[in-house]
């Protein structure tokens, strides 16, 4: 029995694909609205929450490619110039200005916290006090290792079974002490898995498959009136169902979406969508501190103006860092040579 997806070493130029674009941009769009008040709920919500970080992880799982990685060192050096620098450049950006701004900048008062909790929690993967949404980051970071390890030593079959035990695996209580959030890699890897090992059927997927994923759209519908909430097992075994069944037209609705000639801002977005992950909990406090009336007073229209403020507000920030530092993100010409050479 073959390993899953092991081939000789991949060198070929990486293909780009214009709706993953707009994917990213629509997930980081649903990430930023939900840390704004006023977030849609009920059924719109629940959807929305089926959509928010399991689509992120099947994007990058969808453009995830084992056979680039010739190595486990080389794997690990090139995760970590992708993933942990702006991991470390973004905390410790923000980790000095908590310090200099007396630990209550943009409205906080977090004068209680000890200088040596956020460094901590940095060292734990669970960066809540500076850069909470960085915890995707670390959750992204040990998800692949995980999947890495799994399709280079066993068989596709058992990985898709060990992956779809991980869900039940995060109901055991002391998962949610492991650190690199762990725990939330294990309930969100069947996403990551399903997409790198059904690129071609995602690809596939056109206007020509509504049928098909409207029908499993109103089954994600039922489950969500009737699902048990209450039971951990059941509520984690809804979520990676629920979640892929409502990928199909959620898909087939950004290909639709890519038809728009705006792929040069949606492209600019996706390309960034960590820099925005970084940025946007401050610029969301600016919002909650100088805007308080507004925020207070309005609804979901509110939100999604805000939101798609915050990622306007982004792209000044985007292109400073790209333009004159690109190496707090892991990118310009120094990283790129250092891949090269563990290349060779």
């Amino acid at each position: 029995m073959e390993k899953a997806n092991i081939k000789s070493y991949d060198t070929s130029p990486k293909i780009r694909y214009a709706w993953v674009d707009y994917a990213k941009f629509f997930s980081i769009f649903l990430v930023v609205s939900y840390h704004i008040p006023h977030r849609a709920d009920g059924y719109v919500g629940e959807l929305l929450s089926l959509l928010r970080m399991p689509a992120f992880f099947m994007i990058a799982g969808f453009l995830f490619n084992t056979n680039k990685f010739h190595s486990l060192s080389y794997f690990l050096k090139h995760r970590s110039i992708q993933l942990l620098i702006p991991y470390i450049s973004f905390f410790t950006f923000f980790y000095i200005s908590w310090l200099l701004f007396g630990r209550d900048w943009i409205g906080g008062n977090e004068l209680d916290i000890p200088l040596w909790k956020p460094l901590m929690e940095f060292a734990y993967g669970t960066p809540v006090t500076i850069i909470a949404p960085y915890w995707f980051i670390c959750c992204l970071f040990s998800m692949q290792i995980i999947y890495y390890l799994l399709i280079r030593q066993f068989p596709k079959p058992i990985v898709i079974i060990i992956v779809s035990i991980c869900p039940l695996l995060h109901c055991i209580p002391w998962t949610s002490y492991l650190p690199w959030n762990l725990s939330a890699a294990l309930l969100y890897i069947p996403f990551y898995a399903f997409s790198n090992m059904n690129k071609d059927f995602i690809q596939s997927l056109t206007s020509k498959h509504i049928l098909g994923a409207i029908i499993a759209f109103c089954i994600t519908l039922v489950c969500i009136r009737y699902g048990n909430y209450n039971n951990m097992i059941f509520k984690n075994i809804q979520i990676v169902i629920c979640g892929l069944l409502v990928m199909p037209i959620y898909t087939i609705f950004i290909k639709a979406f890519s038809h728009l000639k705006i792929d040069k801002a949606v492209s600019f977005i996706g390309k960034n969508t960590i820099i925005i992950l970084a940025l946007q909990n401050y610029i969301i406090g600016c919002f909650k501190l100088y805007f308080k009336s507004i925020i207070e007073y309005g609804g979901y229209a509110t939100n999604i103006i805000l939101t798609l403020l915050t990622i306007i507000i982004c792209c000044l920030p985007i292109k400073l860092i790209n333009s004159y530092v690109p190496f707090l993100v892991g990118r310009g010409p120094y990283f790129e040579k250092k891949l090269n050479k563990t290349k060779t």
